[in-house]
């Protein structure tokens, strides 16, 4: 590679659309859940789910920001509800650098 295709580079970020997750129903506030629709994480919710303590806290935080929904109907629905949700975020979340001890990938 010359030095004219590293200082020519360039990154082009392209809009994430939002995912709409459905679910079997959910009771919360007389209203009935069957769906919510996750929106693009920013930065700054992402830094306000890291300050909750652990990896399904942080989890269910970014889904009620990304989705606007609240807490409460959030921990009522279906752990496969944010399994999905975290399939979705893990595109906004940086790869970070590996454990103490932990192996190189193989290859």
């Amino acid at each position: 590679m010359d030095a004219r295709s590293l200082t020519d580079a360039e990154d082009v970020i392209e809009e994430i659309p939002p995912r709409t997750v459905r679910f079997p129903a959910v009771e919360y506030n007389g209203t009935t859940w069957t769906e919510i629709t996750l929106r693009p994480l920013t930065i700054e919710m992402i830094l306000a789910a890291q300050r909750q303590k652990g990896q399904v806290e942080q989890a269910v935080a970014m889904m009620v920001a990304s989705a606007g929904i609240p807490p409460q109907l959030a921990v009522k629905m279906s752990p496969k509800v944010l399994e999905h949700a975290s399939e979705y975020f893990a595109r906004f979340l940086p790869n970070g650098p590996m454990a103490a001890g932990d192996a190189p990938p193989p290859g």
